[in-house]
């Protein structure tokens, strides 16, 4: 008889570890993943690309807008992200979203001298005409100082202010 009471404890101490060590792996693998602990628009800023990923695989809106109507976009083309630009544009983004001013991302990234990013919103179709009270991207980087753009715009059929205006746009 004390054979088997030992077996049926030591039956019920198996079984009882196995459903511990079950539970404890079902909380640790199955557990949701937690948000990034900055939003979208400082992860482009910063170029955290692991928060950016994280941002992206839980669904957050592409297209948000910030207080200033600002896309993420926005703000990785002002700051020089190209690759998290491109990740955002793969990922459905605008790029011809406006904030509040009316500034696209192609505005932002022309007036802050980043050519390669200019290069993959003018490829993804990015308004070179884009206005802003008169200025366009190529207003922009002219004015800027930044000729290489300028030139870049031209070959994609941009236009300053004045030729924009003078053709009654």
């Amino acid at each position: 008889m004390k054979r088997n009471f030992n077996f049926a404890v030591g039956n019920r101490f198996t079984d009882g570890l196995i459903i511990i060590i079950s539970v404890v792996l079902l909380v640790v693998f199955l557990r949701e993943p937690k948000p990034p602990k900055i939003s979208i628009h400082q992860a482009a800023k910063d170029g955290n690309i692991e928060a950016v990923k994280q941002h992206l695989a839980d669904g957050t809106d592409v297209n948000a807008k910030n207080d200033r109507g600002r896309t993420p976009l926005h703000d990785a083309a002002e700051e020089g992200q190209k690759e998290i630009a491109e990740m955002f544009i793969a990922a459905g983004a605008d790029v011809n979203a406006k904030n509040n001013l009316g500034g696209t991302s192609l505005h932002e990234a022309a007036a802050s001298g980043h050519k390669e990013i200019v290069e993959v919103l003018v490829t993804n179709g990015a308004d070179v005409n884009a206005n802003i009270g008169g200025w366009t991207p190529l207003h922009l980087a002219v004015d800027e100082g930044h000729p290489e753009i300028a030139d870049l715009l031209r070959k994609h059929g941009g236009k300053t202010r004045e030729e924009v205006k003078a053709e009654g746009k």
